[in-house]
């Protein structure tokens, strides 16, 4: 028994097929297709030839189906069904209905992962905001699997099939403990008789404050390196060494441990950050409001940050 080549079959005869299983008559079926009697008739015989079967055989005046038409209309009924599901509009989204899961992925910042939070309670209170930690190393392979959104800084370079959104460069400032006797008197020399502390999230060997400095000629003294931005509060605290971070990244620590802000002596003019995203969510609705809520955020978030820090900071030269 030879098998029906499926490449052959052209899928309009299914839809013929239901309607004539349905209708009964040759009529009936074209009527409901919105096609010709000529053309219902035409396709028939096509089905009849790839199915090796009459298929449908008049009866009283009546198209009556063959035991194989049967057969396969018990078949084909779901195949139809499924087709016409999967073809369908996808929903749109609603945030106030859903309960999904958003996985965000970003560095230590709990004032802005509050804010967010508590943005996305109001507008969409079934769901739930995953924050997740990665390391640098790895973060286009997760953005592309099971995070959803992913902050990222600098000009990292991201794989194939992610894509991004570019954001306000970061506003850099200078931070010393309450007290620092560099304060009294803050400007280019001052600043060169402290040594500095480092923050190096990615241990790359340097960070872009370490190139501005150099451009300037003015090379820093390292005094000490961290990992992340909130352990720089109780270094800074205890001792009189300076940092110069963004302010977006600091603003917790700033507050927590009282510190100085300070205008910085040289500090990247163009610290690009991003959002990104697997490309194969780019047209997810859920996930384009995810990315237009917290995107939204993060501006506003950074602009409140920047006057509040700027309006503190002691100018070099005051």
């Amino acid at each position: 028994m030879s098998q029906i080549q499926l490449h052959k079959i052209d899928l309009n005869l299914l839809s013929t097929y239901e309607a004539l299983i349905e209708e009964g008559s040759v009529a009936g079926a074209a009527d409901r297709l919105h096609l010709t009697a000529s053309a219902v008739s035409h396709a028939l015989g096509r089905m009849r030839t790839q199915f090796n079967d009459p298929l449908f055989v008049r009866v009283g005046g009546k198209m009556q189906p063959t035991p194989r038409a049967l057969l396969l209309a018990d078949e084909i009924a779901p195949i139809l069904r499924n087709l016409r599901r999967a073809l369908e509009p996808t929903e749109t989204f609603d945030p106030t209905t859903t309960n999904r899961v958003f996985r965000i992925a970003l560095h230590s910042s709990p004032a802005f992962m509050a804010r967010v939070t508590a943005e996305i309670a109001v507008a969409a209170p079934g769901v739930m905001v995953d924050w997740v930690r990665i390391k640098p190393t790895n973060q286009n392979e997760r953005v592309g699997g099971r995070i959803d959104l992913l902050h990222v800084g600098g000009r990292a370079h991201l794989v194939d099939g992610i894509q991004s959104v570019d954001l306000a460069p970061r506003t850099f400032f200078s931070f010393v403990r309450q007290g620092h006797p560099a304060a009294r008197n803050w400007s280019a020399d001052t600043a060169a008789r402290y040594r500095y502390l480092q923050v190096a999230v990615e241990d790359t060997g340097g960070t872009p404050i370490e190139k501005e400095h150099r451009m300037l000629d003015r090379p820093r003294t390292l005094g000490g390196k961290v990992h992340d931005f909130p352990l720089t509060g109780p270094v800074l605290e205890q001792t009189d060494l300076i940092t110069t971070q963004p302010g977006f990244a600091m603003y917790e620590t700033w507050k927590r441990y009282d510190l100085q802000v300070l205008e910085p002596v040289a500090a990247p003019k163009d610290f690009p950050m991003r959002f990104a995203w697997s490309a194969r969510n780019a047209t997810d609705p859920a996930n384009t409001w995810l990315r237009e809520t917290v995107t939204a955020a993060y501006r506003d978030h950074e602009a409140d940050v920047t006057a509040e820090m700027d309006a503190a900071a002691v100018r070099l030269g005051a």
